[in-house]
């Protein structure tokens, strides 16, 4: 099935034609353009609720988790295969968790060598062969050393299999995600993976997710908003390794771990989120509805500011609203527990999270209800996460009944589109 067969079937929309958009670093962006006509009522329902497998910073299952061969890793994803359709009991009613997506947030590796390379590209491989979609932006351990120069990102990204090209010919003429529900390449800033964008077209309902380099430089974020415009149809999202901190504030440009911790140059050769929002204009996206990140860690760095809801946790949900004209609220979302994976020895516990590894945070679309919500699992102990204990490291904040983080209220673009 091809986008336009999809829009078809499910939009009630008359197609013109397909305008392939070039950038002006000479690579495609292919955007659906010119389906005009009102949605038909079938279109205007709301579909199947469906969830984004959200993948936290992976780098010691590539490195040392349980040993060097990228095992827990590997049973992350075919953990991901084998509970696409689990059943989600905390919300009401339940629901088929109905997996369509998987979203990295960078840290593929903890260190860019061939071995730890090849254990990330083994697991990754597995939701291919599922039939599973999947991007993810690279982190600054997905370079050979400081981000400090872009052309230190690691070979596989630059070339190898999470380039450009060893994207789009998996993507092909779009990937068949079952129930009428397709995946399709949409484009890069330029060969490598580093800036990409993929669509979604899930139960009626269109997602562009932008995967966007490590603290992007200007000329990225300005390709990232052009293929926003160029599909306002769709709810965006943006997937970056460093965006939120671990108490839920946006990384300022000297925060611990922000660009100055790796001498990175200011604009127009990077940007802390921070800047990307409100200097970039980013906070003024009319169809952007949410943005994932994770690299903070938990330390003594983490000190609550005036006016952030909570302390520092491997998880944070910190809604904000954008200032475009739409007014619409941005979902920013925080998830890591990178320091659990490095310490996957220990005996598990639900007090200090020793042994809570190899996590995957669940974000779920409810679309009939108006709600998205969120759930964290390890899918090694198949304990889930909760909030912080009060009197953490010890207390709970680990569970073994399924535990919902958040659920509230969320409708996208969907509101738009409802019969009066």
């Amino acid at each position: 099935m091809t986008e336009l067969d999809y829009a078809i079937k499910h939009g009630g929309l008359t197609p013109k034609r397909l305008l392939k958009r070039i950038t002006r670093r000479g690579f495609g962006v292919s955007v659906l353009s010119g389906l005009i006509g009102a949605r038909s009522a079938a279109a205007a329902a709301a579909g199947d609720d469906f969830t984004i497998a959200i993948i936290p910073d992976p780098q010691y299952l590539a490195e040392s988790c349980r040993d060097n061969s990228g095992a827990y890793y590997a049973a992350m994803m075919k953990w991901i295969a084998a509970n696409k359709n689990m059943t989600f009991a905390s919300g009401t009613p339940s629901f088929n968790a109905n997996i369509k997506a998987v979203v990295g947030v960078g840290d593929c590796v903890n260190q860019a060598a061939a071995d730890q390379w090849s254990n990330a590209q083994a697991a990754w491989k597995i939701l291919d062969a599922n039939g599973i979609a999947f991007t993810t932006p690279p982190g600054n351990h997905d370079y050979s050393g400081r981000p400090s120069s872009r052309s230190r990102l690691g070979a596989h990204f630059a070339t190898g299999y999470f380039s450009a090209k060893q994207r789009a010919s998996v993507y092909g003429s779009g990937i068949d995600l079952g129930g009428g529900d397709m995946a399709y390449w949409i484009g890069s800033y330029d060969a490598t993976g580093a800036n990409t964008a993929v669509k979604f077209a899930v139960s009626g309902t269109k997602l562009l997710v932008l995967a966007m380099d490590f603290f992007a430089g200007n000329a990225a974020w300005s390709w990232a908003y052009d293929v926003t415009q160029a599909n306002p149809d769709c709810e965006c999202y943006i997937t970056t390794h460093a965006w939120l901190t671990m108490v839920g504030a946006q990384y300022q440009r000297a925060d611990a771990y922000g660009p100055e911790t790796y001498s990175m140059e200011g604009a127009p050769y990077s940007n802390s989120a921070a800047e990307a929002w409100s200097g970039l204009g980013v906070n003024t996206w009319a169809n952007l509805y949410g943005i994932f990140g994770g690299h903070d860690l938990l330390g003594g760095h983490n000190v609550d500011r005036p006016g952030v809801p909570s302390r520092a946790w491997y998880w944070q949900q910190v809604p904000v609203k954008s200032d475009s004209s739409r007014g619409q609220t941005v979902h920013q979302l925080f998830a890591n527990s990178q320091q659990l994976d490095e310490k996957c020895s220990m005996s598990v516990s639900k007090a200090n999270g020793a042994g809570q590894i190899a996590s995957v945070f669940l974000l779920s679309r409810r679309l009939a209800l108006g709600l998205i919500e969120g759930r964290m699992i390890s899918t090694q102990s198949g304990d889930w996460f909760g909030p912080r204990s009060a009197s953490f490291p010890d207390g709970t904040s680990w569970r073994s009944s399924e535990t919902l983080l958040f659920s509230v209220p969320f409708t996208g673009l969907r509101e738009e589109h409802r019969p009066a």
